[in-house]
């Protein structure tokens, strides 16, 4: 009797190679082994027998082959969401070596909000000289990025100090007011964010300025809300520094408290001794100082 070529005994013990599930997890990615072969580099035939053998050795048929298709069969499903983890964590090994061998020509990483990537935009003629002739790189995003596995080389972040990290270094460089802002000084519509208001400060205090207005859109993204508003839409929660400078809008309530927002510089230790990273740094707390009184609508 023909033994079948998936036995499901004869390699029971055996662990798969990280190099095949790699190889697996680009088939699965670039949806064909052809494709896949490109991406890595390598041949199609190397990538056919690469998942056979992986196959072989875990006994199980992880694609429902056709004609034209190249289907995950339920336990194909099954490895590639554990072995995307593992993918993911390799991912995290490379970027936390790398942070610690950096490219010295490398760009600088700056992480922070879609408003103060925003700020930054407009002055990034001004960064760029001073911080010349090193490279900066903008990831605007509301996830706090891991500075520690290499995911950007300077956090400005908003509010508090960063926790749970003894490797972590900050310093204050400013604050940030924000207000709310309208084309008409009696605006009756209100222009909220998606936000829980219990979750939320900013989302808490815009419900309450909503009392008694109608809610017109939910727009959490800073820069849309703030066309929205000069279009006209209604009152919206923007930066001081954004909107005291557009003559389209008019300041509707007035920033103080929780509405003035404290500005930390953050980096990993490691990282503050790269002359790159330090220049950059100084660079934006420089901008920054430079700008205090806009920022916090003076």
């Amino acid at each position: 009797m023909a033994s079948s070529s998936l036995d499901p005994f004869r390699l029971a013990f055996s662990e798969p190679s990280w190099d095949d599930l790699r190889i697996f997890l680009a088939v699965v990615a670039h949806g064909s082994m052809n494709s896949a072969a490109k991406a890595l580099g390598q041949s199609q035939p190397t990538v056919a027998r690469r998942i056979k053998v992986l196959e072989e050795t875990l006994g199980l048929s992880l694609f429902q082959r056709g004609p034209n298709n190249l289907d995950l069969t339920e336990a194909g499903q099954a490895i590639f969401e554990a072995a995307n983890t593992m993918g993911d964590a390799a991912a995290v090994v490379s970027r936390t070596a790398a942070a610690y061998r950096p490219d010295p020509d490398a760009p600088v990483r700056i992480t922070a909000t879609a408003s103060v990537t925003l700020f930054l935009s407009l002055y990034a003629a001004e960064l760029h000289e001073t911080a010349a002739p090193v490279e900066i790189a903008y990831i605007p995003t509301r996830r706090r990025l891991d500075l520690a596995s290499g995911e950007a080389d300077i956090g400005l972040r908003m509010r508090n100090l960063p926790e749970g990290s003894d490797d972590l270094v900050a310093r204050k460089i400013g604050q940030i007011a924000f207000a709310m802002y309208a084309r008409t000084e009696n605006p009756t519509a209100v222009i909220a964010p998606p936000e829980d208001p219990t979750l939320s400060r900013q989302a808490a205090y815009v419900a309450e300025f909503a009392q008694g207005r109608t809610v017109a859109a939910r727009i959490g993204d800073m820069p849309i809300r703030y066309q929205a508003a000069k279009a006209g839409l209604g009152a919206a929660f923007l930066p001081c520094w954004l909107g005291d400078s557009d003559p389209d809008l008019v300041q509707i309530t007035k920033p103080e408290g929780d509405l003035i927002e404290d500005v930390f510089l953050v980096m990993h230790r490691r990282s503050r001794n790269r002359p790159n990273v330090a220049r950059v740094a100084n660079a934006l707390a420089a901008l920054f100082k430079k700008n205090q009184k806009a920022l916090v609508g003076a």
